[in-house]
């Protein structure tokens, strides 16, 4: 699976895209219809508080599936955005085998 990453208002950083490829490859394994990835990362400054937020944009046939989340850190919006894109896979083939 091609995954890719831009980062907003935050520098580069290859622990961030580790984290992402622990929890996406894992899903192209589970789920061999994935064909790519787009990863955002990024970082608002909202009030006295910076929210870190990282979106996920799969390809898959259909719909491309999306997740955003918006937490204290970004490892935390990477996980739970994952969960989120790996809930939404499994509606997926669940529809798919319908058909």
């Amino acid at each position: 699976m091609d995954i890719r990453y831009e980062y907003v208002n935050i520098t580069r950083n290859n622990y961030f895209e580790y984290l992402i490829e622990e929890h996406l490859n894992p899903l192209s394994i589970k789920y061999p219809f994935i064909t790519g990835a787009d990863v955002f990362f990024k970082v608002e400054n909202r009030s006295d508080e910076l929210e870190n937020i990282c979106e996920i944009r799969i390809s898959a046939p259909g719909p491309r599936l999306f997740a955003a989340t918006n937490e204290a850190s970004i490892e935390q919006a990477i996980t739970k955005s994952a969960n989120n894109i790996e809930t939404q896979l499994e509606k997926r083939k669940a529809q798919m085998r319908t058909f």
